[in-house]
């Protein structure tokens, strides 16, 4: 077997990614980060928006589970554009093992210019926390969006098991507008590939998965992520 063939089984940080036809002038702007991954050259779609759907973790995961891979992209108060993907996708069942994973980040929102692009270090392990009453968590602590009640729209961050940025960075914030760890963000959006949702039942003793075409394929109201 060709592993080199094999998606996401590490970080590609040595190319980026071409546009797709598909693409909607953010998703151009955020698609060279897909360098490497499954979705690379997939049309994708704005799965969850928080402005729209609402600040809550039940909420994300109805919007989410089930869809495959996912790319988060969020916008903090201080203009710095972050997220991350997760290429496990989220199922609210535990925390995700991988090196696929990475965080990104435009500290000073300037999307005309490439990101920092920031991958899974040292172990697979953490490399999503999933769980079902929790929102968007990469690491122990490299990036959290918990989407609690009180604090819904708080993001905090502390690069340890992800890669830093240079002269030892420790934040995907703007930090010469807002907390390096604390900040709040104004918008949130999770994509993922157009299609169905992958539903599992048990054959015997094995659980077999397929793709239910539950008219997800166009996805919903394009949103109000400004650019």
């Amino acid at each position: 077997m060709d592993w080199s063939q094999v998606k996401d089984l590490e970080v590609t940080t040595d190319r980026w990614a071409e546009p797709v036809a598909t693409d909607d002038p953010l998703m151009a702007k955020i698609r060279p980060l897909l360098a490497g991954t499954q979705l690379e050259s997939e049309a994708l779609r704005c799965a969850y928006s928080a402005t729209e759907d609402g600040w809550n973790p039940i909420i994300f995961h109805e919007r989410v589970d089930g869809y495959g891979a996912a790319l988060v992209v969020a916008r903090t108060q201080g203009g710095a554009v972050i997220g991350g993907y997760n290429p496990l996708g989220y199922d609210g069942y535990g925390n995700k093992a991988t090196m696929g994973a990475f965080l990104f980040t435009w500290p000073d929102g300037d999307m005309s210019k490439l990101p920092h692009k920031l991958p899974k270090v040292s172990t697979d392990q953490m490399a999503v926390v999933d769980g079902l009453d929790k929102g968007i968590h990469f690491g122990p602590g490299d990036l959290k969006i918990l989407l609690e009640r009180g604090t819904p729209t708080r993001a905090t961050c502390k690069l340890i098991d992800y890669q830093r940025l240079p002269k030892n960075g420790k934040s995907l914030f703007n930090t010469a507008a807002e907390s390096p760890t604390k900040t709040e963000l104004v918008e949130l959006r999770v994509f993922v590939r157009k299609g169905g949702k992958l539903k599992y039942e048990l054959d015997g003793l094995r659980w077999k998965s397929y793709v239910v075409d539950d008219g997800s394929g166009e996805g919903p109201p394009v949103g109000i992520f400004t650019l």
